[in-house]
């Protein structure tokens, strides 16, 4: 499962990071070759750093997308190891019915990792916004 959400999600990533790499002045990448740095030092501590934003919104929106992820899940899982979502779905049965206590404690569960990603991906995500907002 992991490998095939990382193959889905890859060509969502390569596009949103190229784009943010892109808004990245060139000159800092010259200016260090010109005073001797080497690639690795280069992307490491001058490109990655600027790359912190783009690279927290996009880890959110992968793990939000992969997280929710339900079509790949019910053709690949057992029932012996569901994700999240297959879980919800479950709780919908014939004879019962709508099981909606049995719901709603599997959405609060499936909902609790991605809040506390959120609330530790919201400074550098804050940081992004507020990087353009002022000009000059």
């Amino acid at each position: 499962m992991i490998l095939t959400y990382a193959v889905v999600n890859l060509p969502i990533v390569v596009w949103l990071i190229h784009d943010f790499v892109l808004t990245i002045p060139i000159d800092l990448e010259e200016s260090a070759q010109l005073d001797g740095a080497s690639r690795l030092y280069i992307f490491w501590d001058i490109i990655l750093p600027l790359c912190k934003q783009g690279l927290a919104a996009t880890t959110l929106l992968i793990l939000i997308l992969s997280w929710n992820e339900y079509l790949l899940a019910s053709f690949l899982s057992t029932s012996k190891a569901q994700t999240l979502p297959i879980m919800v779905s479950a709780q919908i049965t014939q004879d019962r019915g709508i099981l909606w206590w049995n719901m709603c404690v599997v959405i609060i569960i499936m909902i609790i990792p991605v809040i506390t990603m959120a609330f530790f991906l919201q400074k550098f995500i804050t940081k992004g916004v507020l990087l353009g907002a002022v000009k000059g």
